[in-house]
């Protein structure tokens, strides 16, 4: 306590100092917080192997294909002041597959989110690794307008709010900046040279080009009356860049230039919400050119003459909601997407129309369980040929499932954690087995089946409020 003593500790040859006061805490709070969010299934396809996903679009319907993954927050929370806050934020992640299905002892780890926050009155600031996204279309497993995952640091604020009664009014500023590399011979390359003393070789580094990524996001709130009920309006952005390098042909061993490369992409979200039970309606529109059409994630397996993605184009509509009350719920959502690589050539697999709708119907029976069905229909059109016939390669799947689960924290489309048993038939056309080597039992059978038993659930996770 203030004015007590206390013997203090002497390091090396520094005099022992006495402590006459402890350090000031006034006006600070802090306290650790712990979430997650977490999917784990067991699947049989009814003829003795493991269920598989069956999708053949890039955001096909998640009921069969989202696979196995885990995230565990720790997350420190202090308010410093009445004007001051601050947030650190470290995220993990689990990916398949688990010890279960491998025997082995190592577990595929990745870092999610570790950055700090802090807010200044209604300025916040961070900086980090951070998982740094929107809204998401649940039945897809998707973020269509902004999801980046960089090492950066961004800003931002409110800059209006409206005062007084009737139509509430608040429009919110956000700027982002951040890289991300891929180990990929792309973007990054080592290779052995003579050692500059004594023998054998060491390792340089002949190519080191991250993705730098800029992103704006202008969000206007409107609440007519002041209720609960409104319209979120966001206008959205991305710059994209990644410097020019030289690659080592490993097969030749001469050396390649590549080119810079640099792209946009510009996008809208138009939502509206009840403010009751999750009700709401949301659509997204966005186009991007160059490398901004790849997400950063993955890497072009097609170019120009010149090596770059300059011509590269990708377009995607997308729409999505829910609608409950009491007894039932409805979860949909439907997109679009036109891509078109930047390659000469007139056909290519990687110039394609897609596009998925998925509707999830619900039943709450009682407090604590429910039933639901999916139907889907998913599509890809591709610019080659369709084995035997004169026209571009067309693969479709169409899926039904049901599953009754079990919701301890209540009735809801978005209530969990949520305990499941699920079927789900998959059915594939000709298109859609010519995708796969004829050796796969994918490319000999029309109709797959997945039975399973999982869970699902996500709290108090700073990347799913």
């Amino acid at each position: 306590m203030p004015g007590a003593t206390t013997p203090g500790l002497s390091r090396g040859n520094e005099p022992t100092r006495t402590i006459t006061e402890k350090p000031s805490t006034e006006g600070h709070e802090g306290r650790f917080e712990f979430g997650s969010y977490g999917r784990v299934y067991a699947a049989s396809d009814l003829r003795g192997s493991t269920g598989r996903g069956t999708n053949v679009v890039a955001f096909g319907p998640r009921i069969v294909d989202e696979g196995n993954y885990a995230e565990v927050e720790l997350r420190r929370e202090d308010q410093w002041g009445p004007r001051v806050k601050g947030r650190i934020v470290t995220t993990l992640a689990l990916f398949p597959p688990f010890f279960h299905f491998t025997g082995k002892a190592m577990q595929n780890i990745g870092l999610r989110n570790l950055y700090a926050q802090g807010t200044y009155d209604d300025i916040t600031l961070w900086a980090g690794s951070r998982m740094y996204r929107g809204d998401d279309i649940y039945l897809l497993n998707w973020w269509p307008l902004d999801n980046q995952n960089t090492v950066g640091g961004g800003i931002g604020a409110p800059i209006y709010r409206s005062k007084g009664e009737g139509t509430k009014y608040e429009t919110i500023l956000q700027f982002h900046a951040g890289q991300q590399r891929l180990d990929n011979p792309y973007q990054f390359q080592q290779i052995p040279v003579v050692a500059p003393f004594g023998f054998g070789t060491v390792d340089i580094t002949k190519l080191d080009r991250p993705r730098t990524v800029e992103t704006m996001k202008l969000t206007q709130f409107i609440r007519p009356g002041g209720g609960t009920a409104g319209f979120k309006v966001i206008l959205y952005g991305e710059l994209h860049q990644i410097a020019a390098g030289v690659f080592r042909d490993p097969l030749t061993n001469l050396d390649r230039g590549l080119p810079t490369d640099t792209g946009w992409m510009l996008g809208s979200q138009l939502t509206y919400f009840t403010g009751q039970r999750d009700t709401y309606v949301s659509l997204v529109m966005r186009h991007a050119r160059g490398i901004a059409a790849y997400d950063p994630l993955a890497v072009p397996v097609t170019f120009a003459l010149d090596r770059s993605v300059a011509g590269a184009s990708e377009t995607q509509i997308a729409l999505s909601g829910n609608w409950e009350n009491e007894h039932v719920g409805v979860l949909f959502a439907a997109y679009s997407r036109f891509f078109r690589d930047p390659s000469p050539a007139e056909t290519s697999t990687q110039k394609y129309d897609e596009g998925a709708i998925v509707a999830r119907p619900s039943l709450f029976l009682g407090e604590r369980f429910g039933v639901s069905l999916e139907g889907s229909y998913q599509m890809r059109r591709i610019a080659v040929l369709q084995p035997g016939e004169d026209s571009p390669l067309t693969a479709s799947v169409t899926k039904f499932g049901v599953i009754p689960y079990f919701s301890p924290s209540g009735r809801g489309s978005y209530k969990r954690p949520q305990i499941r048993l699920l079927y789900v038939a998959s059915f594939r056309d000709s298109g859609t087995k010519a995708l796969y080597p004829n050796e796969d039992v994918f490319a000999q059978r029309s109709v797959e089946h997945f039975l399973g038993l999982g869970a699902e659930w996500w709290f108090n996770s700073s990347s799913y409020p």
